[in-house]
Protein backbone atom coordinates (compact mmCIF):
# COMPACT_ATOMS: atom_id res chain seq x y z
CA UNK A 1 0.00 0.00 0.00
CA UNK A 2 1.44 3.24 -1.15
CA UNK A 3 0.60 6.70 1.23
CA UNK A 4 0.62 9.75 -1.16
CA UNK A 5 0.96 13.19 0.69
CA UNK A 6 -0.22 16.38 -1.23
CA UNK A 7 2.23 18.57 1.23
CA UNK A 8 5.35 16.71 1.87
CA UNK A 9 6.16 18.88 4.86
CA UNK A 10 3.52 16.51 6.78
CA UNK A 11 4.77 13.41 5.31
CA UNK A 12 6.04 11.49 8.44
CA UNK A 13 9.84 11.37 9.03
CA UNK A 14 12.14 8.98 11.03
CA UNK A 15 13.11 9.62 14.73
CA UNK A 16 16.57 11.89 14.00
CA UNK A 17 14.19 14.52 11.94
CA UNK A 18 11.66 14.85 14.25
CA UNK A 19 11.35 18.28 15.35
CA UNK A 20 9.34 20.65 17.30
CA UNK A 21 7.09 23.09 15.39
CA UNK A 22 5.72 25.38 18.21
CA UNK A 23 5.02 25.25 22.16
CA UNK A 24 2.97 27.63 23.70
CA UNK A 25 2.49 27.91 27.83
CA UNK A 26 -0.44 30.23 28.46
CA UNK A 27 -1.43 31.14 32.04
CA UNK A 28 -4.90 30.28 33.32
CA UNK A 29 -6.45 33.70 34.90
CA UNK A 30 -6.40 31.88 38.58
CA UNK A 31 -2.73 32.31 37.67
CA UNK A 32 -1.98 28.43 39.31
CA UNK A 33 -2.66 26.58 36.05
CA UNK A 34 -0.94 26.54 32.74
CA UNK A 35 -2.21 25.55 29.31
CA UNK A 36 0.86 24.25 27.63
CA UNK A 37 0.51 23.52 23.82
CA UNK A 38 2.74 21.79 21.39
CA UNK A 39 3.32 21.02 17.77
CA UNK A 40 5.70 18.42 16.78
CA UNK A 41 6.75 17.17 13.23
CA UNK A 42 4.68 14.04 11.61
CA UNK A 43 6.47 10.88 13.06
CA UNK A 44 7.25 7.36 12.06
CA UNK A 45 7.83 6.12 15.57
CA UNK A 46 6.62 7.69 18.68
CA UNK A 47 8.44 10.00 20.57
CA UNK A 48 8.86 10.62 24.10
CA UNK A 49 8.39 14.32 25.57
CA UNK A 50 9.11 15.92 28.51
CA UNK A 51 8.06 19.30 29.69
CA UNK A 52 9.21 21.24 32.92
CA UNK A 53 7.92 24.78 33.93
CA UNK A 54 10.61 26.50 35.89
CA UNK A 55 9.95 29.52 37.77
CA UNK A 56 12.41 32.65 37.29
CA UNK A 57 15.33 31.27 39.63
CA UNK A 58 15.52 27.71 37.97
CA UNK A 59 13.79 25.68 40.30
CA UNK A 60 11.03 23.08 38.77
CA UNK A 61 7.24 23.96 39.84
CA UNK A 62 5.54 21.63 37.08
CA UNK A 63 6.51 18.30 35.28
CA UNK A 64 4.23 16.78 32.33
CA UNK A 65 5.60 13.40 30.29
CA UNK A 66 4.53 11.65 27.79
CA UNK A 67 5.59 8.36 26.93
CA UNK A 68 5.24 7.68 23.36
CA UNK A 69 2.95 10.40 22.14
CA UNK A 70 0.41 8.96 19.77
CA UNK A 71 -0.62 12.30 17.86
CA UNK A 72 1.83 15.59 16.89
CA UNK A 73 -0.10 17.79 18.43
CA UNK A 74 -1.34 17.85 22.13
CA UNK A 75 -2.61 20.65 24.57
CA UNK A 76 -2.16 19.94 28.42
CA UNK A 77 -3.20 21.96 31.76
CA UNK A 78 -0.33 22.18 34.20
CA UNK A 79 -0.40 22.63 37.74
CA UNK A 80 1.63 24.78 39.48
CA UNK A 81 2.87 23.71 42.63
CA UNK A 82 3.39 27.03 44.69
CA UNK A 83 1.18 28.74 47.62
CA UNK A 84 0.92 32.03 45.55
CA UNK A 85 2.36 31.60 41.79
CA UNK A 86 3.72 34.90 40.48
CA UNK A 87 6.54 36.02 38.47
CA UNK A 88 8.19 35.10 35.30
CA UNK A 89 8.07 31.32 34.44
CA UNK A 90 10.12 29.47 31.39
CA UNK A 91 8.27 26.29 30.01
CA UNK A 92 10.82 23.58 28.37
CA UNK A 93 9.77 20.67 26.15
CA UNK A 94 12.50 18.22 25.15
CA UNK A 95 11.49 15.37 22.89
CA UNK A 96 13.63 12.23 22.89
CA UNK A 97 13.33 8.45 21.99
CA UNK A 98 14.49 5.84 24.46
CA UNK A 99 15.97 2.18 23.92
CA UNK A 100 14.65 0.54 27.12
CA UNK A 101 14.28 -2.80 26.02
CA UNK A 102 18.29 -2.71 25.51
CA UNK A 103 18.46 -1.09 28.79
CA UNK A 104 16.11 -3.66 30.55
CA UNK A 105 18.19 -6.60 29.20
CA UNK A 106 21.03 -5.16 30.87
CA UNK A 107 19.77 -3.81 34.51
CA UNK A 108 18.32 -5.08 37.07
CA UNK A 109 15.27 -2.62 37.20
CA UNK A 110 15.62 -0.76 40.65
CA UNK A 111 15.43 2.53 38.98
CA UNK A 112 12.68 5.10 38.53
CA UNK A 113 11.38 5.36 35.27
CA UNK A 114 12.49 9.11 35.37
CA UNK A 115 16.27 7.49 35.48
CA UNK A 116 16.23 4.78 33.12
CA UNK A 117 14.57 7.78 30.13
CA UNK A 118 17.22 9.64 31.19
CA UNK A 119 19.96 7.04 30.73
CA UNK A 120 18.13 5.56 27.69
CA UNK A 121 16.71 8.64 25.91
CA UNK A 122 18.37 10.53 23.10
CA UNK A 123 17.56 14.16 22.78
CA UNK A 124 16.34 15.29 19.19
CA UNK A 125 15.06 18.67 20.09
CA UNK A 126 14.31 21.16 22.88
CA UNK A 127 12.25 24.09 23.12
CA UNK A 128 11.28 26.86 25.98
CA UNK A 129 8.20 29.38 25.92
CA UNK A 130 8.09 32.32 28.91
CA UNK A 131 5.39 33.49 30.00
CA UNK A 132 4.69 35.22 33.48
CA UNK A 133 1.73 35.36 36.23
Amino acid sequence: MEIFFSNSDEAPVPPDEVRIRSLEAEPYPDGKRVKVSFAVTPFQQRPNIEINILEAGGEPVAELSVVEALEPSMDFTMHIRQPEPSGDYTAKMRLFYSEIDAYEENNPGDESATEILDKTGKTVDTAEAQFSI
